[in-house]
């Protein structure tokens, strides 16, 4: 063969090599089970705390693929297959095949790894360990009910004997992980159990609160480009501070976010992040003195730059009708004269009504609504309507002349829509004789059954 023609042959042999390994793909695989007729799904890459896409897959028959390029970086993924709802699957991609299946009703207990080294040992990892930490778990607290002193010492010896089995599979899957992305996070899991038994309850939880991060490296990138530390921290606020009363709950959840907020230190990014999660979850809930808490202890004094100016409108917006505030005032025209909601009287009981004669739920639900509360005397109903045609209004309102019925034509864009925060209707708000919000049902049904335990 001509030394040429063989010269050429090897340069072509070349490039088709480097053609393959720049464009080599990874697959990542799954399968939700049972198909909950989910038609596409979308994977994002965590980062810092955010999310950035990476790409979309339509889902046929449960089953789902997307091919991930060399260049894509490794790290913690998420496959959204309710993005509305947040709803999604957390996964390692570290270079390989990725392979799974998942109950769409409980993803982080269901899903099990078909194919994935990372993976799989992080799934056998918690599986294991949370076995045995629920048998220490439930050792100590025979050791709190036991009054018994013979019983205490066998109790006591049975404790230390699991707290060592705990360490001891702790240390094989930190072994086996070495050099992985799993590695961070089996590491950092790794949970603190008091080397004995502790008898008083307060002293216990005293104990682990004090050592509650100590395996945690928050400076880690692959946990901080994770959610893991954000989980941390809100379990660390949440479910090691609870108690009967709201108010005594307040004063230790108190006491955990100032502890957190020191731990975290000048980390704004897990910072930022730590101080969102707390105002949803209270916004969820509604505790409006743990939102100025947070709000004006610890967001206000961030950089401007990591404070979410939506995200405060959403607060202030939320809290204009928190239950137990008054609710927002608002005014109309009846026969040339101005009313308010805060002038009317005679009645214990308000409900305000925000509906639209064109949306097709209202059209079904609020006759229910009208039949129901016309047989209740003490209650006195004021109606929004949202509307883009006045006679569709009249014509739907004529028949309900004892309600005040309020036309709206500013709609979404209102005053009253943005006072009251509403986001779909029907929507109801049931006050009380001095206009404090009792209660914002979801739908008729939740109105109906308040007013019939009454």
């Amino acid at each position: 063969m001509p030394k040429n023609s063989q010269k050429l042959k090897s340069i072509l042999y070349l490039m088709f090599l480097l053609s393959t390994c720049l464009y080599s793909q990874y697959s990542i695989k799954g399968t939700i089970d049972p198909d909950h007729d989910y038609s596409w799904i979308l994977l994002y890459k965590l980062e810092n705390g955010d999310q950035t896409y990476v790409d979309n897959a339509d889902v046929v028959d449960g089953a789902f693929e997307f091919e991930i390029s060399e260049a894509e970086p490794s790290g913690i993924y998420r496959a959204y297959y309710q993005i509305e709802n947040n709803l999604y699957v957390e996964f390692i991609y570290n270079k390989e095949e990725v392979d799974f299946t998942f109950n769409p009703e409980n993803p982080g207990e269901s899903i099990f790894f078909k194919q994935s080294e990372e993976n799989s040992i992080y799934q056998n990892y918690y599986r294991s360990i949370s076995h045995i930490q629920k048998e220490i778990d439930s050792i100590q607290v025979l050791y709190f009910k036991s009054t018994d002193q013979v019983e205490d010492q066998r109790i006591e010896l049975v404790y230390e004997s699991y707290v060592q089995k705990l360490k001891a599979e702790q240390k094989r899957f930190e072994d086996e992980s070495e050099g992985m992305i799993a590695s961070h996070i089996i590491r950092s899991s790794s949970q603190y159990n008091p080397e004995k038994a502790i008898k008083e309850p307060k002293n216990y939880m005293t104990e682990i609160r004090a050592h509650f991060f100590d395996s945690v490296d928050k400076k880690d990138t692959v946990l901080s480009h994770s959610s893991f530390i954000h989980d941390r921290l809100r379990d660390y606020v949440f479910y090691l501070n609870q108690a009967e009363s709201i108010e005594t709950q307040n004063l230790l959840q108190q006491e955990a976010i100032e502890n957190s907020v020191s731990w975290v230190g000048d980390e704004l990014d897990i910072l930022k992040g730590f101080e969102e999660t707390l105002i949803e979850e209270y916004l969820l809930d509604e505790n409006v003195p743990m939102i100025y808490y947070v709000i004006e202890e610890h967001y206000n004094k961030l950089p401007v730059e990591y404070q979410d100016n939506q995200l405060k409108n959403k607060v202030t917006s939320t809290l204009k009708t928190a239950i137990g505030v008054r609710a927002p005032d608002f005014s109309w025209e009846t026969d040339g004269e101005t009313k308010s909601l805060y002038e009317l009287t005679g009645t214990d009981y308000y409900i305000v009504l925000f509906f639209s004669s064109g949306c097709p739920h209202c059209q079904m639900e609020v006759p229910k609504f009208h039949n129901f509360i016309s047989g209740i005397e003490n209650i006195r109903v004021i109606t929004i309507g949202l509307e883009d045609d006045q006679n569709s209004w009249e014509e739907m309102t004529k028949n309900y002349p004892e309600f005040i019925n309020v036309l709206d034509m500013d709609k979404w864009s209102g005053t009253n829509v943005q006072s009251y925060g509403v986001q779909a209707i029907p929507s109801y708000f049931v006050l009380d004789v001095e206009k404090r919000i009792l209660a914002k049902p979801e739908d008729f049904d939740e109105l109906k059954s308040m007013f019939e335990e009454r």
